[in-house]
């Protein structure tokens, strides 16, 4: 089963897909990508944030109608960005004009610092008001780990939580952080689609850590995928 059935997604209908969260949304993002690419669908990569350039996909730095189309026809998956340092790239076009050009869109529209957990910030996540769907991710290495060591702006999940910076993450508190309207929910559109992705499930107790916070998800009426990326499926390398 490919992600985006894991997911509960139609790439007819979720045309539009923006990644949250922390602990696996680059590698998710071009998961998703491969799998819409091999449907035969165009598909865009972008950002409202920053995301890492791609060394195996096109950079369309002006996505003006003509370039985008040009692009797609060439690559059929190319990435729509602006780099501004090192191999970093800001967002470019508007998410109105690449949903016209493309089958796919996918945003990362979130920053983790390669943390497994996060609460947003107030200005976070960036996600588009267009968007079909949103995907909160979280890394199932947080659970078992203090709050202080593992979270991304942790004094935003210690108010969530209600817990210091010492408090030991259980499966309990990382599906209340998904599913808090100010966690992995924020910003989220009631027309939008919303799952979760469980990811960094590789070990025994990992995939039951996940089980249990995709159980706690269900009970909030949250669709989950549990997900693990081999080493060298991580940021998508191998994909493209």
């Amino acid at each position: 089963m490919g992600i985006w059935e894991q997911l509960g997604l139609d790439m007819a209908r979720h045309r539009m897909v923006a990644l949250v969260g922390a602990g696996g949304k680059t590698s998710t993002l071009y998961a998703l990508a491969r799998q819409a690419a091999d449907s035969g669908r165009t598909v865009v990569v972008t950002t409202t944030t920053h995301i890492l350039r791609h060394p195996g996909l096109p950079l369309v730095e002006e996505p003006t109608p003509e370039r985008l189309r040009a692009a797609l026809e060439g690559h059929g998956v190319v990435t729509v960005g602006t780099v501004f340092r090192g191999d970093k790239l800001s967002g470019a076009g508007t998410p109105e004009e690449l949903r016209r050009a493309a089958d796919v869109v996918l945003v990362e529209a979130d920053g983790a610092k390669r943390l497994p957990l996060k609460a947003p910030a107030e200005y976070e996540p960036v996600i588009p008001p267009c968007a079909d769907a949103v995907a909160a991710v979280a890394g199932m290495d947080a659970v078992g780990q203090a709050v202080g060591a593992v979270c991304h702006r942790p004094e935003r999940v210690c108010a969530l939580l209600g817990a210091g910076a010492e408090h030991v993450l259980t499966p309990e508190d990382v599906a209340l952080l998904l599913a808090n309207p100010q966690g992995g929910r924020k910003g989220v559109g009631e027309a939008m689609a919303f799952r979760c992705v469980l990811n960094k499930a590789d070990t025994p107790e990992r995939a039951a850590h996940a089980s249990a916070v995709a159980g706690r998800l269900a009970e909030r009426g949250i669709h989950s995928a549990i997900t693990y990326y081999r080493e060298e499926e991580r940021g998508g390398l191998c994909w493209f």
